[in-house]
């Protein structure tokens, strides 16, 4: 007797999508016949002949409203047509999935033709058409995972490209002794001496961990020794007080030390400092915002008779106090001197610094309510005269009255200037400054970024006048700059121009990028952030980098 004859409805185990179709009277014959009749559909569609209005008159009204009937019939035939086809697309989809064998059957290889029983794992052809058996579909996974493995490592050397370009290096394949620091600074927690390894290697690994913020209490002492003279740590902010205070216990030869983001510096450590550290002639302190005005007037009258550099940043307690001890200690010996954001210093105190005539290096940047023409006037009346470096970034109260009776006649032999977001200068003042400078032999750095109000005429007086001697040029945000600065910057005689920044100038394309690679032979780095007429199409010179393009965004 049959197993059925008595209307048994035991069923073996279906898919949820066979259940799901089942539920909704919805069958694979049904389907199929479906996908025919829309397939005959489309083809009975394209051989018909569109549908036009003729009138027996032939004015001008009834050919237009014959050509507007075409129109709108052909558009919604071709509506149709779309609808029908994006159908047609979904149930051929949803055929292809009914018809696949299931598992346990018996298929044949798309690929070899051989036969193989059908596994939950079995791949697909490329085309769709079919299934693979297991050495064919090995042999295409093997093939899948070394493209991946090709896709990651070139997004990987795409990474490592544009972190070079940031740092402003070139991306090359690193030597052993780089490959040993990136070691040595990655598993720092592990390490417990340095040993011997030179001051250079030892500041490399300093500023790999500062730039990973790994730079703490516990690495620090790899760091010191009795030996060492200079000393630069760029990230401090994991160091608590006591550790920076070791700095002066176990190095008491140190000559030159840099603490940048150095927020728990106290009073206690610059004293201890100031009584230890008998042999030091350059400090740096970026962010000590605890120490107060009157221990830096007690460190200057301790050691400031030694001091020959010296730089504070990023605090409101350094005021007139500190500032009278500094010149009042240090004007013999004293010959670069850096303020930046230093908010408690005035427009009156800056005559202070008459009294240190050995300066070659200023800078007062980011102090708006401390720095007038007049002031800065009567500074440089002076002092210019031996100024090497001068920087004046964000300094918005002085205008071209201080470039024309400040600098163009006291400042002669400077070779580093920087007045970048100076929105009181002009073209016309830049012009004046430059044009027949004759007692100023050349400008190496120049820096005018972000100075809103200068053009054609200023930048080029610049280039007339230092075009044998620049080595940097920061043009960035001169949005009134044209093509023609640019060609007259490459038709000059810049043998020595290295780096030059024109980000967001958008006058300059690939075109003058790459007259500027051919005819600036030193020519190494170009900044182009913001330019979107620069394209990886732009032809360079072997060796040259070009960092912020949109083509080079990972």
């Amino acid at each position: 007797m049959s197993r059925n004859a008595g209307g048994s409805r035991v069923r073996g185990p279906n898919s949820a999508l066979t259940e799901f179709l089942r539920e909704r009277g919805i069958d694979a014959n049904a389907i199929r016949h479906r996908y025919e009749e829309t397939i005959q559909q489309q083809a009975t569609a394209s051989s018909d002949t569109v549908v036009t209005v003729s009138g027996s008159s032939s004015t001008s009204s009834s050919r237009s409203h014959e050509v507007e009937t075409r129109v709108s019939s052909t558009s919604r035939s071709r509506k149709r047509t779309k609808k029908k086809r994006e159908y047609s697309d979904d149930e051929g989809e949803l055929l292809s999935r009914m018809t696949r064998p299931r598992p346990g059957q018996i298929d044949f290889c798309a690929e070899c033709q051989c036969r193989f029983t059908v596994t939950a794992y079995s791949k697909p052809a490329r085309d769709g058409n079919g299934l693979l058996c297991h050495s064919c579909g090995s042999k295409y996974a093997q093939e899948e995972k070394q493209q991946k493995k090709t896709q990651i490592s070139s997004r990987k050397r795409k990474k490592s490209i544009a972190a070079a370009l940031l740092d402003k290096q070139e991306f090359a394949v690193p030597n052993l002794q780089d490959l040993c620091i990136k070691i040595i600074a990655k598993y720092i927690d592990d390490v417990e001496i340095l040993g011997d390894i030179g001051d250079f290697n030892m500041e490399k690994i300093a500023r790999i961990l500062s730039r990973n913020r790994s730079l703490k209490d516990n690495t620090v002492k790899l760091f010191l020794g009795p030996s060492i003279k200079r000393l630069h740590f760029w990230d401090c902010s994991n160091l608590c007080s006591d550790s920076l205070e070791l700095i002066a216990s176990y190095c008491p030869l140190l000559e030159s030390l840099t603490l940048s983001m150095c927020g728990q510096i106290t009073d206690k450590v610059i004293d201890y400092y100031s009584t230890n550290l008998r042999n030091l002639h350059s400090l740096t302190v970026n962010g000590g915002f605890l120490v107060t005005s009157g221990c830096w007037v007690r460190f200057f009258d301790t050691i400031g008779s030694q001091l020959v550099r010296f730089s504070v940043a990023n605090t409101l307690r350094f005021n007139r106090n500190p500032l009278e001890a500094l010149v009042r200690n240090c004007s013999g010996t004293l010959e670069e001197l850096s303020f930046s954001r230093v908010g408690s210093l005035q427009d009156e105190d800056i005559p202070l610094l008459l009294q240190l005539p050995k300066l070659t290096a200023l800078e007062l940047s980011y102090m708006r309510s401390a720095i007038t023409d007049d002031c800065m006037i009567g500074l440089l009346r002076l002092v210019g005269s031996q100024l090497v470096a001068l920087n004046l970034d964000d300094s918005g109260d002085l205008s071209d009255k201080f470039l024309v009776e400040g600098v163009r006649p006291h400042c002669g032999r400077l070779q580093n200037l920087s007045l970048a977001l100076g929105d009181g200068f002009t073209d016309v003042g830049v012009r004046d400054l430059f044009k027949d400078w004759e007692l100023n032999n050349g400008l190496i750095s120049a820096n005018f970024s972000r100075c809103t109000n200068v053009g054609d005429e200023g930048i080029q007086a610049l280039i007339d006048h230092s075009a044998k001697t620049l080595v940097i040029l920061n043009l960035n945000s001169i949005y009134n700059l044209t093509s023609a600065t640019f060609r007259l910057l490459a038709s000059s005689d810049c043998e020595f121009l290295s780096q030059l920044d024109f980000g967001f100038v958008h006058c300059v394309g690939d075109e003058e990028i790459e007259v500027l690679t051919e005819r600036c032979k030193s020519l190494q780095l170009i900044e182009a952030y913001g330019n979107i007429r620069i394209s990886e199409f732009a032809k360079l010179k072997r060796g040259v980098k070009v960092a912020g393009r949109q083509s080079d965004s990972l």
